[in-house]
């Protein structure tokens, strides 16, 4: 959609300045952690090569992503350009002077979707949820329904992961029991750290898939069934049998088993299972309080009407049914233009006249349209704007902690690189001490997977956070009239003529056109939500119904603009300029004067009623005999 400059602003302000300036906070932070490597690779390389490119890798790495950040961050902070044309229509917009614009937006609803929506007092919105994760949801939270599509299929997808971290977490302690008590033989001493590494790892794939917010999510209802409660089942309940089956044939077989007894008398440091599992209950712990309250604060905003104002009778008008089309059209929805932008036609006027004579015929015409719509914040409550500050810095703040760790690995790195160096000075090293460089390499690698499985527990619900703390700083309301007018009827054709005379006149012949019009209209003030975003499409994304509000006083502005034009209408041909009126005059004198000239035998020209009884009283009289 192009940027359609006018003078006049909408008073549509940047609703991300302050998410882009902790964003670009972090980003500042992790651009400096990034420098300081890159400045020690000139003097580190005289001294080790691999470790300068270590230095190198993990400097331009963090480097990187924090200009990403700052750059995403300064972004957001810029100014918000909005056009004359935003927000987008509810439907196709068939104003003509939107025509390009309306091909480049992508409309919720359809005409026709309207009219249902305003015959029969309805909001077709409001989807009903599919699956059984969703009703679940929907049903511990019954207002859900009344929310934007983001904020109800981020409720979805949070509830999803829960319930995926609950039944995993059944499994785990299924697996343990059986385990510990020997159920399942000497297996259950390694099923059960194989089985923990898979569990975290699900775990961690189960909440970044929760984090992620597609912007396909605004246009409908996202669908949580039976597939996806089959799918925590079967791990659930697949994951630890496949896992036994697997690893029961593998220690039959004899390298493997020989292999397996030689590293049980080793020191070798089994997955520590439990950090990053309490990692997750602590961060869901605490990120489940700040979402549940949010969505409970937007839902204290909802009012859910479906109230239309509707008015339906009969008139008798000496009016051309076009007329009254052209008048709704052109002054009475055009004087209630907001700030002087046209209105959105979403249903064009072409009234159809069937002409069954030339003086008789039937008419129907509909029109409908919106009013610009006026940027109309909703009241957010004091608790609603602080969590949702909380949540934007806490989520930063666990975005925080992989560049941190990543930034603590430069010296880690030199652990291992100095435990490769003592193993390649060995000129003949023994079974032994190759066994024990394996043990250490091993032991070295667990507390690196722990720091990673750490990393992406935290930037998980860091990007949680971040994603779903910008869809509630997204969202922006208006608030619009949108009216309907259907109209039908019949109407006959009359000649009318004033101002004739006996002797001289100037005459008016009109053709009145009488109609009668069984006008239907229904209008409702809606208050309608979209999310915005930073850059080019930042107020175009789509729009949907709220809200339906009746509006008495307005419908009856709307039907006193009608009267008043009908009521004020001509019907009779009148001199309008002072030209026309002197020609009249002088033919009027002119006739005056003509008709004052006594009637002669060889005259053609008459004389006034008032001169031809003169003239008749003073002849003499004929002898009757004669």
């Amino acid at each position: 959609m192009a940027f359609d400059y006018g003078s006049e602003s909408l008073g549509i302000r940047n609703p991300f300045k302050m998410e882009g300036l902790i964003r670009a906070a972090r980003g500042l932070i992790v651009t400096s952690m990034g420098v300081y490597p890159l400045l020690q690779v000139a003097e580190i390389i005289q001294q080790d090569k691999a470790l300068a490119w270590i230095y190198a890798i993990i400097g331009f790495v963090l480097l990187s992503g924090g200009l990403r950040s700052l750059g995403g961050g300064v972004f957001q902070m810029l100014r918000f350009f909005v056009g004359r044309s935003v927000p987008t229509s509810l439907a196709l917009n068939l104003s003509k002077s939107e025509r390009e614009t309306a091909k480049l937006e992508k409309p919720a609803y359809r005409s026709i979707d309207l009219e249902e929506m305003l015959m029969g007092r309805k909001n077709k919105t409001f989807i009903e949820p599919d699956g059984f994760i969703s009703r679940f949801v929907h049903t511990l939270v019954p207002k859900l329904i009344f929310l934007p599509y983001p904020l109800r299929n981020l409720a979805q997808r949070y509830a999803g992961a829960v319930i995926a971290t609950a039944v995993a977490l059944l499994a785990f302690a299924l697996t343990w029991f059986v385990s510990a008590t020997g159920l399942i033989g000497d297996i259950g001493a390694i099923l059960l750290p194989f089985f923990s590494f898979f569990l975290v790892l699900y775990l961690i794939i189960s909440w970044r898939k929760a984090s992620t917010v597609f912007r396909a999510a605004e246009q409908t209802i996202e669908t949580h069934g039976n597939i996806a409660l089959a799918k925590i089942m079967a791990f659930a309940i697949l994951a630890p049998v496949i896992l036994g089956f697997g690893l029961n044939w593998l220690l039959q077989q004899p390298d493997i088993q020989e292999l397996y007894t030689e590293l049980q008398q080793t020191a070798l440091e089994p997955f520590a299972v439990l950090p990053p599992l309490l990692l997750i209950l602590l961060l869901l712990g605490l990120t489940a309080p700040l979402v549940i309250f949010l969505l409970k604060e937007r839902t204290q905003q909802v009012k859910a009407m479906t109230r239309v104002s509707e008015f339906r009778d009969n008139w008798q008008e000496n009016i051309h049914p076009r007329e009254l089309f052209v008048n709704i059209d052109s002054i009475v929805m055009a004087n209630r233009r907001y700030k002087e932008i046209p209105n959105r036609i979403y249903r064009e006027l072409e009234p159809k006249l069937n002409e069954q004579s030339s003086s008789k015929g039937d008419f129907s015409g509909e029109v409908m349209i919106e009013t610009q719509p006026e940027f109309a914040p909703l009241p957010q409550a004091p608790l609603f704007k602080t969590l949702r500050l909380i949540a934007t810095l806490f989520g930063q703040l666990l975005l925080l902690v992989g560049p941190v760790i990543l930034f603590f690995m430069l010296y880690e790195s030199k652990a291992v690189l100095a435990l490769w160096q003592q193993y390649q000075a060995l000129t003949s090293p023994s079974d032994n001490q190759h066994l024990q460089y394996l043990i250490a390499l091993f032991n070295e690698s667990q507390f690196l997977l722990s720091l990673l499985f750490f990393w992406l527990i935290a930037s998980s619900f860091g990007r949680l956070l971040e994603n779903y703390a910008h869809t509630f700083w997204a969202e922006l309301n208006f608030r619009s009239l949108l009216i309907y007018l259907k109209c039908e009827g019949t109407y006959t054709e009359s000649k009318l003529t004033t101002g004739k005379g006996i002797y001289d006149s100037t005459a008016s012949e009109n053709y009145v056109m009488r109609s009668s019009l069984t006008p239907w209209i229904i209008s409702s003030r809606i208050t309608t939500s979209t999310f915005a975003d930073s850059g080019a499409k930042n107020v175009e994304h789509p729009r949907h119904i709220m809200e339906m509000e009746d509006n008495q006083p307005e419908m009856q502005a709307i039907l006193d603009d009608i009267q008043s034009f009908l009521s004020d209408r001509e019907t009779i041909a009148r001199i309008k300029n002072s030209s026309d009126l002197n020609s009249a005059e002088q033919i009027y004198n002119i006739n005056q004067q003509s008709r004052a000239i006594p009637v002669q035998q060889d005259q053609a020209t008459l004389a006034s009623p008032e001169q031809d009884a003169a003239a008749s009283t003073s002849l003499p009289k004929q002898d009757s005999k004669e």
